[in-house]
């Protein structure tokens, strides 16, 4: 895509940055008013600083076709790139609520192999880093594939421990934008100090995919994400059929994500879950996410389709259960199996 198209976009973006919704829905329905100012302006910029290089009728020739490539850029590329600058994480999980004040915006691009990819945002949670990339070719043909990026996360220098998991999909019909949202689980690891962290992608899709190098670093932190966090203690033990105990410990609920962390006793064939309802009529369950002997956190599954408890709701009952994992080779039934009694937790 056009590098002054992604220039003029950005720029664009910034200006309206209220109307962010609007620009990423339906671009073309904007007040052209708008982007003719903002297209006028940076040609006005160029206009002075063409004529300090090459003096008057240089930098009046140019300004002129300035003028007409902004004019017919805006319409096609210029809105396809607002489109894919303005695709976020919140967009990519489904989410209504809003993360800016909790992401690190990076739109750092690297192209190798004839593939560009582009980390647009990152945002840090407790124990949890989530990103989006974009993926494109360089010369702007469709992708037949989905080329999802294959990486290796370094943290502070170190590899952690844990794993990740994302989702993907065209942004456009044409096939030639993929967005890729990718989360990482950090156990163990304080993430509300300031971190280094550097994203190693050394191929694009699976099986033969394309070998590459695209490496990208910055830093950020949980800080504020985790200052807005409600905490709301649970503190409730359950015997599992094979008489390990699982401690509920708490509920913390942020526009990122709902989670309830847990204790065990030992290892385990079944896996936690909690069914949820709150006093609105909200219902959501929470899924095994990451564990290990000691401990681990359920995600509320829900809130990829913007699935939540309310953060309005007074109360939120909840029944614990498991799903056993079958012996040897068999399959999972997927049947919740209820342990102990229903209770309920008062959230205001």
């Amino acid at each position: 895509m056009n590098r002054e198209a992604y220039r003029l976009a950005n720029g664009i973006r910034t200006e309206l940055s209220a109307d962010r919704d609007r620009l990423m829905e339906s671009p073309e329905d904007m007040d052209m008013k708008q982007y003719e100012i903002h297209v006028l302006t940076e040609i006005r910029k160029e206009k002075k600083a063409l004529r300090r290089r090459f003096g008057k009728m240089t930098a009046a020739a140019c300004v002129a076709a300035a003028l007409f490539t902004g004019t017919v850029v805006y319409r096609g590329e210029v809105h396809a790139a607002i489109k894919q600058i303005t695709w976020s994480i919140e967009n990519a999980l489904g989410l209504s609520g809003d993360l800016a004040d909790y992401r690190d915006v990076i739109h750092t691009s690297i192209t190798d192999h004839g593939y560009m990819v582009t980390l647009q945002e990152a945002v840090v949670s407790e124990e949890k880093l989530t990103v989006n990339y974009t993926v494109q070719r360089e010369d702007g043909q469709p992708m037949e594939q989905y080329l999802t990026p294959v990486e290796t996360l370094y943290v502070n220098g170190k590899r952690p421990g844990g794993g990740g998991g994302g989702s993907a999909g065209f942004l456009d019909e044409t096939q030639t934008v993929l967005g890729v949202e990718m989360s990482y689980s950090l156990p163990g690891m304080d993430l509300s100090g300031e971190n280094e962290y550097r994203i190693e992608i050394h191929e694009l899709g699976y099986d033969d995919g394309v070998k590459g190098n695209w490496e990208f670093a910055f830093t950020a932190d949980a800080a504020a994400l985790m200052a807005d966090t409600r905490r709301i203690s649970i503190d409730t033990e359950f015997t599992l059929p094979d008489g390990v105990i699982i401690t509920l410990k708490d509920l913390t609920m942020n526009e990122l994500e709902q989670r309830i962390s847990f204790m065990q006793s030992g290892s385990t064939r079944y896996l936690p879950q909690v069914l949820a309802v709150d006093s609105e009529g909200h219902q959501v369950e929470f899924g095994l996410r990451i564990s290990d002997e000691k401990s681990g956190y359920m995600s509320n599954e829900e809130i990829i389709d913007d699935g939540r408890i309310s953060d309005t709701a007074k109360q939120v009952t909840m029944t614990f259960g498991v799903i056993e994992l079958p012996e040897g080779d068999g399959q999972i039934t997927d049947e919740f199996q209820p342990v102990g009694e229903t209770f309920e937790l008062e959230l205001q």
